[in-house]
């Protein structure tokens, strides 16, 4: 995933999970808002209660690589933020995988 593609700023990832839709599952989160830019942006959020910082960081690069996955079945111009659960660090990759795509099929378009 390119650096320009993903959201960093704290302003940004309060605008868009109280302004956006969301759709969720007992492991994940994921909040939608339409963009400003012609290619999707995306954010990674891992709640503390997951475990140490390693243990966080996996589940963030897990997540970006199904993002490079995923990133043809999502909309061109939208804002995502992905907010794992502490229930996600349980998961393998495979069920990390499909707990996404049903989000993904679940969003308006």
């Amino acid at each position: 995933m390119k650096k320009c593609e993903m959201i960093k700023e704290h302003d940004e990832f309060t605008y868009i999970i109280k302004k956006g839709n969301r759709v969720g599952n007992k492991f994940l989160s994921l909040y939608y808002i339409d963009g400003r830019y012609n290619y999707p942006h995306f954010g990674i959020a891992v709640t503390k209660k997951m475990g140490d910082a390693v243990t966080r960081n996996l589940q963030k690069r897990r997540m970006r690589v199904i993002l490079d996955e995923f990133k043809k079945d999502l909309r061109i111009n939208r804002d995502y933020i992905i907010i794992l659960k502490e229930n996600a660090g349980k998961m393998n990759f495979e069920e990390m995988k499909q707990s996404f795509n049903s989000l993904v099929s679940r969003q308006e378009n």
